[in-house]
């Protein structure tokens, strides 16, 4: 891998770890799979993160923050609907691995007490983000919104057959 300066090599790896956890999961991130997605050694990820925990929770709150970046464009910009927009990757076959990462981000938080208080604090940043964007909607029911939608997610993968987007879709509209 070419130099890059210590700010940029981080960041490259934080890229490198969002990629992961798309194709692989939560479950599928090492150091070892991280330094091969980019170009490295384990070595590598070991120099710039005091652990993969922290290296996990990095890249959980970079994906977080591009996520709901792209959410206020979609609402403030494009004029969508808030929840319409918040609730539209279930419905979306295309966005199931955008989905699966909450859930495996779930299952991790699960997993790992330190991680665990990273994806609360970035489930708050997601309930701020729709909370703001509706501001018909209290702070409780952004908050049922927003743990429904992970719910509904995490079930769109336990039994798909059964959640499937029109099944989701009428438990939404409903």
């Amino acid at each position: 891998m070419a130099y890059l300066p210590r700010d940029e090599r981080r960041a490259a790896i934080i890229e490198a770890t969002i990629r992961v956890m798309r194709t692989a999961g939560f479950e599928g991130v090492s150091a070892r799979s991280v330094a091969a997605a980019v170009e490295g050694s384990p070595g590598l990820i070991h120099q710039h993160f005091a652990s993969v925990t922290d290296l996990v929770a990095c890249a959980w709150r970079e994906y977080v923050a591009e996520s709901l970046a792209e959410f206020t464009a979609a609402v403030n910009e494009r004029g969508e609907d808030p929840l319409h927009e918040f609730f539209g990757n279930h419905v979306d076959p295309t966005q199931a691995p955008e989905l699966g990462l909450w859930v495996s981000a779930w299952a991790q938080a699960l997993r790992s007490p330190d991680f665990g208080a990273v994806f609360a604090e970035t489930v708050r940043e997601l309930t701020d983000a729709l909370r703001a964007a509706s501001p018909g909607l209290g702070e409780i029911e952004a908050e049922r919104t927003v743990l429904l939608g992970i719910a509904l997610a995490g079930m769109q993968r336990i039994a798909p057959e059964h959640y499937s987007a029109d099944h989701l879709g009428a438990l939404i509209a409903s």
